[in-house]
């Protein structure tokens, strides 16, 4: 009987500790956008010479393995 009250409690413990917390957290207003969130193209193209030169970089080893 009391280890059926034991897990009983800590279940309610478990359901009533993150509703409590919820109720506590207050979100800060947004003022501006982020800076550092905007969509420059020049990264995409750093983006894009990257894969291509790792492509043309990596796959020039076109020699056989076997003999």
């Amino acid at each position: 009987m009391v280890r059926k009250l034991l897990i009983a409690g800590a279940a309610a413990a478990l359901i009533a500790g993150p509703i409590a917390a919820q109720d506590s957290r207050q979100s800060a207003p947004v003022s501006d956008e982020s800076e550092l969130g905007g969509n420059s193209p020049l990264i995409y193209l750093i983006g894009v010479a990257v894969v291509a030169a790792s492509v043309v970089f990596l796959s020039e080893d076109d020699d056989p393995v076997s003999p």
